[in-house]
């Protein structure tokens, strides 16, 4: 459980008794503040339906707040998709909160905490280590204050994301950046209107193993106030998987502190804004979901909100805002066995039974078209085109594999805004292992997996869980599973087409060297003890590990921006810096063989990449993600590995 401790505040000293069973007797003792959170500003915005979703409704929060008049605005991560969002995207959201949060309304709050401690980890040398609002050359009317997710977190040689650039110009409050990862010390922002006190502690998206382990050993604090710390209300905002992918891939709740009034919960993404009280450790959670649908799931179908959340002393109230101008997405489950029986599969004709396929699917479709025009909330900008996801289990008709599913759904390319992506036909997974194959996987593990998988929402998450059951035997010999399920999660989020295949070449390339410097005989159990050796190495979780595998995914990004061109991008610098570093912390009369190849793998490999990036673009259309590799000269003094 985490640690809490007792700081100083710069608030006054007077001692101040609260009754508790008073009622406010105005508005200048309640805070009223807008919670929202995922709003993924940039999602789809290639997509020309879909591509102004999330800004719509954005504003709309901004809206409400202004209609609400709120004492501010409280985000819980991940404003925008991308931690490089388009000039686009940037300009429209700039232009909002110019609109909607400048003006000359008066703060009636007043900030009591240390500002420079609070905002002296978003910048480098922060020239404005204070809130927005307190500028003078500044005339906010409804300030932000927003923590970073893990779609918008900081990336490059000097971490910056780009609630940086907003706070700099003044539009955003950015806290809950954490400048390291040891002993980390959570100071609150310290709030006071009338007779109530408002704490509010932020914490921005970490890896959630890695802050799994932090919360296991103890290492994070949770700073309070000293004077009448029992007097504040506290609230947390966190931004990880509330839901288990895992046994470390989440953060339960019972590792966040009892002190807490209220957790606010981003980055999941269907809607529980309602409060839900954790018996345990006695505070209540918000999850507020997501504002855009930016995956066609189930849960993503619930009714969006924004919240107006109000507190007095140690009471608070949540009132619900229905969001008017998401776009109306439906998810249907349909199981073909109970639509078709048995019988009508064996006397029908494939002709027949594909008829009767398409007007099942078309009668379903229209009757969710029919429903969405009834549903409209009649806002002018809600968009009129539905999402529409119908999941259907084709299990046991084996006939339906050849159904064309692409020409079904022309028919409804002007009607809906997925077209493209609306069916998804499936199988169910079975569970046994043909003995012909010649890769035999480990049926036990292969259970684990699955079940693992049915909660699942990644498919990373399922392939972990078969490694981590699978007996030592099953495991990949060479390749290290945490590098290539970076090496996955990076190709399958941000869509980087020469993660996988950079990382084996560069796993490969750091093997032989490995191999080169330790091995100088021709023994084969010597050999497979190196491997070993090494594959421990590369599949530690320290920080020297996490390093070598972020630097070959910068490789991977900057392969692909060569590939199409790109000539002038911010990863070359972040290659270079890399590079640099990497040069100037070596040590050449080091006879460590043991650290050289992670050392210097990155300049091999930088040097290869370099050479085949001609080979690499001109093989792009040969399938995703898959290049031709080139081969590498092993040293005449040194004898070949393999």
């Amino acid at each position: 459980m985490p640690v809490s401790r007792i700081i100083s505040s710069s608030s006054s000293s007077e001692n101040e008794n609260f009754d508790e069973e008073c009622n406010p007797t105005s508005s200048e003792d309640v805070f009223k503040i807008l919670i929202t959170t995922d709003n993924h500003l940039g999602y789809a915005e290639r997509d020309d339906e879909r591509s102004n979703d999330a800004l719509i409704t954005f504003e709309e929060c901004l809206q409400i707040a202004r209609d609400e008049n709120v004492d501010f605005i409280l985000l819980g991560g991940d404003l925008f998709h991308d931690n490089k969002p388009s000039n686009h995207v940037m300009l429209e959201c700039i232009n909002l909160l110019r609109k909607y949060c400048l003006g000359d309304k008066t703060i009636e709050f007043k900030l009591i905490s240390d500002e420079k401690i609070n905002f002296s980890s978003t910048v480098q040398s922060n020239p404005f280590p204070w809130a927005n609002f307190k500028d003078p050359n500044l005339n906010v009317s409804t300030p932000i204050f927003s923590i970073h997710g893990n779609h918008d977190d900081p990336s490059g040689s000097t971490p910056l994301c780009p609630l940086d650039l907003l706070n700099s110009c003044g539009l955003v409050n950015y806290f809950g950046n954490l400048s390291s990862l040891e002993n980390i010390d959570i100071h609150p922002l310290l709030f006071r209107k009338g007779e109530t006190n408002l704490a509010i502690y932020g914490l921005g998206s970490i890896r959630d193993e890695r802050l799994h382990r932090i919360f296991l050993k103890n290492q994070i604090n949770l700073l309070r106030p000293t004077n009448n710390p029992d007097d504040w209300f506290n609230i947390f905002v966190i931004h990880q998987n509330r839901v288990a992918h895992g046994p470390k891939n989440y953060i339960p709740e019972q590792f966040l502190h009892e002190f807490l009034d209220i957790v606010i919960w981003g980055h999941e993404h269907d809607c529980r804004i309602t409060p839900e009280f954790n018996t345990v450790q006695k505070f209540f959670v918000i999850q507020p979901g997501s504002t855009v649908a930016t995956s066609l799931s189930e849960g993503e179908q619930l009714q969006k909100h924004a919240g107006i959340l109000h507190v007095y002393k140690k009471t608070f109230k949540m009132h619900r805002r229905p969001l008017q101008t998401v776009r109306q997405f439906y998810f249907v489950d349909i199981q073909l066995t109970d639509h078709i029986d048995e019988k009508a599969f064996k006397t029908l004709s494939n002709t027949k039974l594909e008829q009767k396929l398409d007007k099942l699917l078309t009668d379903t479709i229209n009757e969710l078209l029919m429903r969405a025009q009834n549903e409209h909330s009649g806002h002018p900008k809600q968009p009129r085109k539905p999402l529409i996801r119908l999941r259907v289990d084709y299990t046991g008709f084996d006939l339906f594999d050849s159904f064309n599913d692409i020409r079904f759904v022309q028919k409804f390319s002007d009607q809906v805004a997925n077209p493209k992506t609306m069916i998804n036909l499936y199988k169910k997974r079975e569970n046994n292992i043909s003995k012909s194959n010649e890769i035999k996987l480990d049926p036990d593990a292969i259970k684990v997996s699955n079940e693992q998988f049915q909660h699942a929402q990644r498919v990373e998450d399922s392939i972990q869980t078969y490694f981590e059951s699978t007996t030592e035997n099953n495991r990949l010999r060479l390749l290290d599973e945490k590098s290539m399920l970076a090496a996955l999660t990076e190709f399958i989020d941000k869509d980087e087409i020469y993660a996988l295949s950079t990382m084996v070449e560069a796993q490969i390339e750091q093997s032989q060297k490995f191999l080169s410097n330790n091995i100088h005989n021709d023994d084969v159990a010597f050999l497979e003890d190196e491997l070993k050796r090494f594959k421990t190495l590369q599949n530690a979780d320290d920080d020297e590990a996490i390093k070598r595998r972020k630097n070959v995914l910068i490789m991977a990004r900057q392969e692909r921006l060569k590939a199409s061109g790109d000539k002038s991008s911010d990863d070359e610098i972040m290659i270079t810096e890399s590079i640099r570093n990497n040069n100037e912390n070596s040590n050449d009369d080091d006879d460590d063989d043991d650290d050289d190849f992670d050392r210097n793998s990155i300049k091999t490999t930088q040097k290869r990449t370099q050479l085949s990036t001609k080979t690499r673009g001109a093989t792009r259309g040969r399938g995703r993600g898959r290049a031709k590799t080139t081969p590498t000269k092993t040293p005449r003094n040194k004898k070949k590995p393999f």
